[in-house]
């Protein structure tokens, strides 16, 4: 073979092992490209299916924070003892049909009716339960020692079998994901209530973690420990943190830093990674205790927007009598009665009582909007902020006092 051959065939060899690698190439990198684009395509459908089902929740939920309460009578049908003090009553339909859903968070009121020396009396209980099991369940604190309370009544005298008449459920303070936020419930004593079902429904809805915060006095008072411990047990994206005051002598602290002894501080809540910029607080306790962990969270840097909150018991605080107001004149238009707010009135449902007009009341607080009335002619002041949501032209009884003569229809 003449040398010009052998050139000739070595390039022609050269130029094919070239084009292999070249084409090679290509199909390698035209295959690269199809994976990235069917991984970004997946990845796009992924965030778009994700997103229509939080704005399909977002509608549910605002349909169901805008339902109008209605009343009904439903039938306790198991009665729990949770702790020494905290029962559980198990409502269901008097027709065994489901009744309806709730937000975690959300609450009902339960009517004490009128007894043969005292008034209609009403109060509100948090649904403590899974809020799509199709039952309500309560959990009521023995928290009075007159006979005519509602929590003395529902403890004392209430068993399986008796009819209960409710409304509900309402209320604003609820769960409110997202796939971006960390969601840390703080509670404490009964305060776990409204919190116990939004960590139920944080476990089923996308977020970026999920941190338990509760206190208890001791051992004998810490309702729905159990159901907290077997929950972080069988879902380890859950940080549950068991607090107890007087942790019991002799006991052995537990080695996955579920149970600790003594009360946590704001500090505690704030260990996570993206507190400060990425984590939605749900406080529920008593008043004093709330108001200290919502000014330290806020003194740590956590904006006042991403901590929501609710009081269901009135303050002591707010027991004394108004002193910076005057008299004025109130025309309640249903009732047909005329009163006078006087100085000892603590606020307008106060007045009201006091002449014989009866109005619906839960929280006393502002929280739950029982006593929303319609404020035909005048203006009030309210003495505390309320958290109930109200409509137009909507005033609450409980936290208001007149600044001018009222016409109100009730």
């Amino acid at each position: 073979m003449q040398p010009i051959q052998i050139a000739i065939l070595s390039f022609t060899f050269y130029l094919i092992v070239v084009l292999l690698k070249v084409g090679f190439g290509i199909f390698s990198d035209t295959l690269q490209n199809h994976k990235t684009n069917k991984r970004r395509l997946s990845e796009e459908l992924a965030a778009n299916h994700e997103l229509f089902g939080r704005l399909k929740q977002t509608y549910i939920d605002l349909s169901l924070s805008r339902r109008q309460a209605k009343w009904r009578e439903v039938m306790v049908v198991k009665v729990v003892k949770e702790s020494e003090d905290v029962r559980s009553l198990y409502l269901v339909d008097q027709d065994y049909e489901p009744l309806p859903t709730a937000l975690p968070g959300q609450h009902i009121l339960v009517e004490r009716s009128k007894q043969s020396d005292a008034a209609s009396c009403f109060r509100c209980y948090t649904l403590s339960d899974d809020c799509t099991a199709g039952h309500w369940r309560i959990s009521v604190k023995k928290a009075s020692a007159q006979p005519q309370s509602v929590s003395r009544w529902l403890h004392d005298e209430i068993a399986a079998g008796d009819i209960l008449k409710v409304r509900g459920p309402s209320g604003s303070f609820y769960l409110h994901p997202s796939a971006d936020r960390n969601v840390v419930c703080v509670s404490a004593g009964i305060g776990i209530t409204p919190l116990l079902p939004m960590l139920m429904d944080s476990i089923r809805r996308p977020c970026a973690s999920i941190h338990f915060f509760a206190q208890f006095r001791d051992v004998a008072h810490m309702p729905f420990a159990d159901s907290l411990a077997s929950l972080a047990a069988r879902h380890p994206q859950v940080s549950m943190n068991i607090w107890i005051s007087r942790f019991p002598k002799g006991v052995r602290r537990s080695r996955n830093g579920m149970f600790f002894e003594g009360k946590f501080q704001a500090t505690d809540l704030l260990r996570h990674p993206g507190a400060l910029s990425h984590s939605d607080f749900y406080l529920c306790g008593p008043e004093e205790w709330q108001d200290r962990i919502r000014i330290e969270l806020m003194d740590a840097g956590i904006k006042s927007k991403s901590i929501l909150f609710e009081l269901f018991q009135q303050s002591e605080k707010g027991s004394t009598a108004i002193t910076d107001t005057v008299e004025h004149n109130i025309l309640f238009r249903q009732s047909g009665a005329n009163a006078r707010f006087e100085l000892s009135h603590q606020n307008l449902l106060a007045c009201a009582g006091k002449n014989s007009v009866s109005l619906a009341s839960g929280c006393r607080t502002g929280a739950c909007g029982s006593c929303a009335i319609k404020l035909l002619r005048g203006k009030v002041r309210y003495t505390r902020k309320p958290q109930f949501e109200l409509h137009s032209s909507e005033i609450l009884p409980c936290v208001c006092v007149p600044e001018s003569d009222l016409e109100v229809d009730a």
